[in-house]
């Protein structure tokens, strides 16, 4: 069964273990465990998500990872969803993400506007709650 969640302390070393496939560590992505969700297929751990806190309303996106072989499913989508909603509930208003050109078509795809060019990446915006209110630009419109 998948179940997206906030992490937990006993998450750590199975988060760790997926990191290193990707050759990644904590340090890199600042990990704070009240600020990350993970999404968990059984006991497995194949994505994280986290982010930081800029101002009492706003936040950042500053990772945002699903492991290669669970690509595909909608997981990335499930745990990004989430989070938002995390920080919906939080009274956050504004959430902004730096992308790279690997990921753009991701954000783009959930209808995120680009609020920025900076670093050579592009940073989108989404505004909460209207986030919620409206389809991805990949649905179809069928409820």
């Amino acid at each position: 069964m998948i179940q997206i969640r906030m992490m937990k302390q006993s998450d750590m070393r199975s988060v760790d273990r997926m990191l290193k496939e990707t050759q990644m560590k904590f340090e890199q992505l600042k990990l704070k465990i009240d600020h990350c969700y993970v999404v968990e297929d059984g006991e497995r751990i194949c994505g994280l998500a986290g982010y930081e806190m800029t101002e009492a309303d706003r936040a950042e996106m500053i990772y945002l990872f699903v492991r290669n072989e669970d690509r595909g499913f909608k997981l990335g989508d499930g745990l990004f969803r989430a989070m938002l909603n995390h920080l919906d509930h939080k009274k956050v208003t504004q959430v902004y993400i730096k992308s790279d050109e690997s990921t753009n078509g991701f954000f783009v795809a959930e209808g995120l506007d680009i609020a920025m060019k900076a670093d050579e990446k592009l940073v989108f915006k989404a505004e909460l709650p209207e986030f919620f209110n409206k389809p991805c630009k990949s649905s179809r419109g069928n409820a």
